[in-house]
């Protein structure tokens, strides 16, 4: 994938040559590229005579393999954290970032029982590339549980995007989340649970 990014359009013969196998074992895997959206086959027509095919990388995979927001995302998050004196333009702020990333998935979520909005969240968490599940808790409430963190790195440094994400997930299901196991505190997942109607009056009230 490397060498068709950075060389491609390229040949299975060219590929076959630079890696040291065979042309066979370079077909096996292009074909699964292909498949899976990440690998374009362009055809060069040469007059006569059988067509030449050769592979590039295609727009999905521009876009998956080069998608690395983390440096940027802390720089962003430093400087408005650290220039915005005012508390109530950081959480009017606050809000406003935690609306913007709502809508991304709210828009595909359906139907008005927030239990099956939680499922439809984590199957799109899921799709964007975390490993996230939908579980039964012991007393039987539904549980999002996210095994890998989208913004560890930022998480890290501040964990107030713990709160922006647990907020997001709440506007998205329309209801009141708690966050009652983070990956921040040595547990395996972050998982996020149905808030009891106290915790839920007690976070409107910080909101």
């Amino acid at each position: 994938m490397d060498l068709i990014r950075r060389i491609g359009p390229i040949s299975v013969e060219d590929l076959a040559e630079r890696m040291d196998v065979t042309p066979t074992a370079v077909r096996v895997r292009l074909n699964r590229l292909v498949e899976s959206g990440l690998v374009e086959r362009i055809q060069e027509s040469a007059g006569r005579g059988r067509p030449r095919y050769f592979y590039q990388a295609s727009t999905l995979a521009q876009k998956k393999l080069g998608q690395n927001y983390a440096d940027l995302a802390l720089v962003l998050w430093d400087e408005v954290m650290r220039t915005v004196e005012d508390p109530k333009i950081r959480r009017d702020l606050f809000a406003r970032i935690t609306d913007r990333l709502a809508d991304s998935y709210r828009s595909q979520v359906r139907g008005e029982e927030w239990s099956s909005r939680m499922v439809q969240l984590g199957g799109l968490l899921h799709e964007r590339g975390v490993e996230a599940e939908v579980a039964s808790g012991d007393e039987g409430q539904t549980i999002l549980r996210q095994l890998s963190c989208p913004f560890f790195e930022l998480a890290e440094v501040d964990r107030d995007i713990c709160a922006l994400e647990r907020r997001m997930f709440e506007k998205v299901v329309g209801h009141g989340l708690t966050l009652s196991h983070c990956r921040l505190d040595g547990d395996r997942s972050c998982d996020f649970e149905p808030a009891r109607a106290t915790e839920g009056e007690t976070d409107s009230k910080a909101g």
